[in-house]
């Protein structure tokens, strides 16, 4: 984010990408699924209602992560001394979905929610990697998604005045 951005236009930027990464990893979380289904030599059940639900559960991860990620963005580049040390925004999205690997991975260590007959669905090792994967997905579209919305959005709000053309004078 430049140094002239306002906090209003770093929390829109920030939300829709974060929303735009939510919907990469609601996507990339389906695929996984369907890859594990394939290993585990199950037959292809595919529906779209199914599909759309995981999508936006992950639209919905999403948001609530930008809820997290765009206050603590504003907050950062808020301050001078360590705005000039604040990384580049997909080194910022890759930390957070690091951040997210970590806290995630820590509690399904501690809490396990699924049942240890669905954790050994088709290759175990894979699927662990596989789902590992996502969070990093996040980050990284997350970051890339802010880069680009804050090139491609306009930084300051333009006038809403139109220019009205007034006669010349002798010409009516």
């Amino acid at each position: 984010m430049s140094q002239q951005a306002t906090a209003d236009r770093i929390i829109g930027v920030v939300m829709l990408a974060s929303l735009i990464a939510g919907l990469i990893a609601g996507i990339s979380a389906r695929i996984v699924m369907r890859i594990v289904a394939l290993t585990a030599y199950q037959p292809p059940g595919f529906s779209l209602a199914g599909t759309l639900r995981i999508v936006f559960i992950g639209f919905i991860l999403g948001m609530i992560a930008g809820f997290v990620y765009a206050p603590t963005i504003v907050a950062l580049s808020a301050s001078p001394k360590i705005r000039k040390y604040l990384p580049g925004p997909i080194w910022r999205g890759l930390t957070f979905g690091v951040l997210i690997l970590a806290i995630c991975g820590l509690l399904s260590l501690l809490i396990p929610l699924l049942p240890p007959e669905d954790i050994g669905l088709g290759i175990p090792l894979l699927n662990k990697i596989m789902f590992a994967a996502l969070p990093l997905i996040f980050g990284i579209t997350l970051g890339g998604a802010e880069k680009m919305l804050d090139r491609s959005l306009p930084g300051k709000p333009t006038s809403a005045k139109t220019d009205i053309l007034t006669p010349i004078p002798g010409e009516e």
